[in-house]
This record gives structure tokens, C-alpha cells and sequence, in this order.
């Protein structure tokens, strides 16, 4: 159970008793009993709420019998049959591009030495 102080107070910290404050916003996991029962008593004196936390539904594309995906009905805007449900995901923003890093001008050859005529 999840639960979120609304007001700060002072609480159970442990198993033995220990005693801390629980601040403003802090969300609290009660796994333990211990930890339900002081999260009860808070939830009951409007100290706390229970926050219930859904994971996000992941979205799969619509399949037909022989596993292949299943196309959009351009006939029927309002439902999009290649989505199960009937709704596409969002989409996505894409990252913005890094610019390449400016050429660096080729190095100058050093001219060879000059030779002296052979005699």
C-alpha cells in the first residue's frame, strides 16, 4: 500500500518503536503490517491518503489469426482497427538532431627543402 502524507506528523519509524515525522507530500511504502496499521491511523485521522499508482498500459498492435498485423479502416475514423482498443499510441517526440561538428581546415604541407645542383 502507498500513501501520501497530506499533513506532517509524527510517526512509527521502525519495528521497535522508534519515532519520526513524516513530512508534507512524502510518499510512504507500507509493506510491512507494522507500517499498514500507522498508515491506517493516519488515512483515518485525514493525515494521509491512499495513492493508488496504475502502471501504464502498453498498447499492441492488432493481430489477425494468422499473426500478421491487421490494417487501419480508413472507412472509420473514430476507431483505428490496427490498434487493440482501437487508439494508436501517441506518438513520440523526436530528439533534435546534433549538428556535425564544424571541418577543421586541412594542414599546410611543409615546401621540401631545396637541393643544391649536384656538381
Amino acid at each position: 500500500m502507498k500513501v501520501k502524507i497530506i499533513i506532517p506528523k509524527a510517526g512509527q519509524a521502525n519495528v521497535d518503536g522508534g519515532i519520526r515525522l513524516h513530512e508534507l507530500d512524502e510518499i510512504v511504502d507500507a509493506d510491512d503490517d507494522w507500517q499498514k496499521v500507522e498508515m491506517e491511523r493516519f488515512i483515518s485521522n485525514g493525515w494521509a491518503e491512499e495513492v493508488k499508482i496504475d502502471a501504464p498500459e502498453e498498447t499492441k498492435r492488432a493481430r489477425n489469426e494468422d499473426g500478421h498485423y491487421i490494417a487501419d479502416d480508413p472507412d472509420t475514423p473514430e476507431v483505428n482497427e490496427a490498434w487493440e482498443g482501437g487508439e494508436a499510441p501517441a506518438k513520440k517526440k523526436a530528439e533534435p538532431k546534433k549538428k556535425a561538428a564544424a571541418k577543421k581546415a586541412p594542414a599546410k604541407k611543409k615546401a621540401a627543402p631545396k637541393r643544391s645542383p649536384k656538381k
